[in-house]
């Protein structure tokens, strides 16, 4: 009896409203904390993709160096017969210089992007890498220019042996144990450094 008394005397109006103020601040908390995990997760795909991503670009930009490199030409035979071995020389070079900045362009990018998410460290991580570029775009000049590709005809050109020796060893790929290729790959391992710990934990 007493029991159906204290029942009855329950406020059932306001027990209902602090019911459904419970469930709702409940409700909240559950979806704010779960919102929480989906941005954290997302935003550790979004870096493990670019970490990938900086990777991968990176091996694409050492093939295309090492492309440049090739000692092998392919030269059109009707150039050559017509006297234009040099001519056709160029323009190989200028393709495969052409590919390889596309490659450092799209490289840039995301140097860019990680930058903006691990600030200094992760840019100056491909620093090496341009420098390669740049001593084998300097190399290709210089390679020409020791053919008196770019020189004025009564300019004298210095093609002294040691130095076309020395030059030769950017322009021309011998071994992945060449010297060159082994400061590109050191370039490249800057790289895999910073960003390989960033995939491999994943």
């Amino acid at each position: 009896m007493s029991l159906c008394l204290a029942i009855s005397e329950i406020d059932w109006s306001i027990t209902k409203d602090m019911i459904s103020i419970i469930g709702t601040i409940g409700a909240l908390v559950i979806g704010s904390t779960g919102l929480f995990t989906w941005r954290r997760q997302l935003k550790g795909t979004s870096e493990y993709e670019l970490a990938k991503k900086a990777i991968l670009s990176t091996y694409e930009l050492q093939q295309a160096i090492q492309s440049v490199r090739n000692p092998i030409l392919y030269l059109s035979k009707d150039e050559v017969e017509a006297g234009c071995r040099i001519k056709e020389e160029l323009r190989i070079y200028d393709d495969r210089m052409d590919h390889l900045y596309k490659k450092w362009i799209e490289l840039q990018a995301i140097r860019l992007e990680a930058k903006v998410i691990w600030s200094d460290e992760a840019h100056n991580s491909f620093n090496e890498i341009q420098k390669r570029i740049g001593e084998v775009k300097a190399a290709i000049w210089l390679h020409f220019w020791m053919k008196g590709v770019y020189a004025n005809p009564e300019a004298t050109v210095d093609n002294d042996p040691e130095r076309l020796k020395e030059n030769n060893k950017i322009v021309y790929f011998t071994s992945d144990e060449d010297e060159f290729s082994q400061k590109i790959s050191s370039s490249v391992n800057n790289v895999e450094r910073f960003f390989g710990s960033r995939v491999r934990s994943k």
